[in-house]
């Protein structure tokens, strides 16, 4: 990119009068975007060398990991082994295998599957505390999801940040990136906005770690024409994204994003009372079931839009309930005291609640699992729509989180990693994966882009 043409990135977005205020900083590791990837890819470079600056253009940090269900995948025998449940990380790389159906790198998924756990292992090193216990969640494939004791993704965010201010990384926040280049001795020359500052920052190495495209409509519609909705629980809009596809980074399953089922748009609560496999059932209006409680995203994603028109529930018991955390169990009820979810004390009671044939709902029943099957009252429902969650394509990398060229040769100096990255997950995405990816590949991006930039 011509040095002329990088400047007049910047002046479509803002007034020529603010161009003049801008200034130059420099450092050694530069990471935009502070979500889950972009926090490890910054303690892990500041943990050898120093002046690392960490971006993003919101207020505040933490991105899609902040409100994530906060489940981290990785195999864990000794604990998996209390319940019953034999795992390794060669039967995760097996799963990632099938889950991705050829697509992405598998080079890639199996480094995500060998770090998962030394991954697990340095984040309590952290000093994020983990429940004694083990999750299948919806799309997982299999038992081995972990969760840290704390809400949600605030766990992850905390210990991360903490860690990243003490080892002196510069977390500019409301920082919004335009665009970069490549310099002839081999860093990089960034462009970003902040207030009414325009801000060069110069740096040896470059990660980018700023999510994916959720949330715009524009790059949907796109890359993914037969969708006919745009809601979105992230706030990721990909325009870090482009800017690499204009700098000559290659990308990859730009075709393939995640639906999940959420409430309406309209809803002022969300109640994710769909997540957890055991004690649940997805039926439509007519009470018949769906698709697999089991089943992997992009089948549920398939059968869910498949539904139309028709209303359809997620319904749950009370032992499913009970295995919420706190801040999931507020937003339920807040939901249930606004109208949104329907609770009874029996599927019949439930069923007339929502307006559903009872008799239709119990033969559905039948066809899950004895083990997985909603057993104990009070029952709870809430309406099920898809929403995209979370996007499978973006800019393409190896196994060392190197960032590809169009020839699918390595950028010296530039790293990508969570959700910006199509690489890892394929065609499909397997439960609880998202944060195992977002922190493994963020590790790995900040130690190699360490290495180049000493």
């Amino acid at each position: 990119m011509k040095r002329r043409s990088f400047i007049s990135l910047a002046s479509l977005a803002l007034p020529s009068a603010v161009l003049a205020a801008q200034k130059t900083i420099s450092c050694r590791v530069l990471v935009v975007g502070a979500g889950g990837a972009g926090l490890c890819a910054a303690l892990e470079a500041s943990s050898r060398v120093r002046d690392v600056i960490l971006i993003d253009k919101e207020s505040f940090i933490g991105g899609d990991t902040l409100i994530s269900g906060g489940y981290f995948n990785a195999p864990d025998p000794e604990l998996q082994k209390k319940y019953g449940i034999a795992d390794s990380k060669e039967l995760f790389y097996q799963h990632i295998l099938e889950s991705a159906n050829g697509k992405g790198n598998p080079k890639a998924q199996a480094r995500l599957a060998e770090f998962a756990y030394p991954t697990l292992e340095w984040l309590k090193e952290l000093g994020v505390v983990f429940e004694d216990q083990i999750y299948q969640i919806y799309g997982s494939y299999y038992r081995r999801c972990h969760k840290p004791i704390l809400a949600v993704g605030k766990a992850y965010v905390q210990k991360l940040s903490e860690a990243c201010l003490k080892n002196g990384v510069q977390i500019l926040t409301s920082t919004r990136f335009v665009a970069f280049e490549k310099d002839a001795d081999g860093g990089f020359t960034v462009q970003a906005v902040s207030g009414t500052d325009v801000i060069e920052i110069r740096c040896r190495a470059l990660v980018l770690a700023a999510g994916g495209f959720g949330a715009n409509p524009r790059l949907l519609k796109r890359y993914v024409p037969d969708l006919n909705f745009y809601y979105s629980d992230s706030k990721g809009m990909g325009e870090v994204l482009e800017s690499a596809m204009k700098s000559g980074v290659k990308t990859e399953n730009m075709d393939f994003i995640e639906c999940v089922p959420e409430g309406s748009y309209l809803n002022k609560y969300s109640a994710r009372i769909y997540v957890l496999v055991h004690g649940m059932i997805f039926i439509n209006e007519d009470g018949h079931r769906f698709a697999n409680e089991g089943a992997t995203r992009k089948e549920l994603s398939s059968a869910l839009i498949g539904q139309g028109k028709k209303k359809c529930f997620t319904i749950v018991d009370n032992a499913n309930l009970n295995l919420l955390d706190k801040l999931q169990k507020k937003h339920l009820y807040q939901a249930y005291f606004a109208g949104q979810v329907w609770k009874a004390d029996s599927i019949e009671a439930l069923c007339e609640e929502i307006n559903v044939p009872s008799e239709a709902v119990k033969r559905s029943l039948e066809e899950v699992p004895a083990q997985n099957r909603p057993k104990v009252g009070p029952f709870w429902a809430v309406g099920m729509y898809p929403w995209v969650h979370y996007t499978l394509g973006g800019i393409a990398i190896d196994e060392e989180a190197r960032a590809l060229d169009n020839d699918s040769r390595p950028i010296a100096g530039l790293y990508a990693a969570g959700q910006i990255t199509g690489s890892v997950h394929g065609q499909n995405r397997l439960g609880g994966n998202g944060l195992t990816d977002a922190f493994v590949f963020g590790r790995i991006a900040g130690i190699n882009a360490a290495k180049y930039a000493k």
